[in-house]
């Protein structure tokens, strides 16, 4: 699992929420995000900030899901703004779950994610947790 590319899908979710889990109303416009994710294997928090102009009006959390290959989305849950969802990968024996959590007023976001790697013997483990906020026009 690519960890960039799992944060910039991370990007479009914190975007604002349509009335069902499986769709995403996006607020297309520049967007500004700081994350703080956990080194799998260290440990070590590192924070980036990040922005970008978000073009999409509508996001499925189930579209983010056609490319990756041997996983799947098992949970994807919305109770007012806040989108819970859980994916499931085994790609070659090596299994990860992600757990996360989006927040989303339109204006800003928050979220969270946390990720589980088992890779043969080895155990890995991490955390992500952003803030995000529109910034104006692309």
């Amino acid at each position: 699992m690519k960890f960039k590319g799992l944060a910039v899908v991370s990007l479009f979710l914190v975007l604002p929420l349509a009335a069902s889990a499986s769709e995403l109303a996006i607020n297309p416009g520049l967007w500004k995000t700081t994350m703080t994710r956990t080194n799998p294997l260290t440990g070590e928090p590192t924070t980036e900030t990040s922005t970008q102009c978000v073009k999409q009006k509508i996001f499925k959390p189930s579209d983010m899901m056609k490319n990756a290959q041997g996983c799947e989305l098992v949970k994807d849950e919305l109770d007012g703004d806040t989108l819970n969802f859980k994916m499931e990968c085994n790609i070659q024996g090596q299994t990860s779950t992600v757990d996360g959590m989006f927040q989303t007023d339109g204006k800003t976001g928050k979220g969270n994610m946390n990720v589980k790697m088992n890779m043969g013997q080895m155990n890995m483990n991490m955390k992500m947790n952003w803030t995000a906020e529109r910034v104006g026009d692309c």
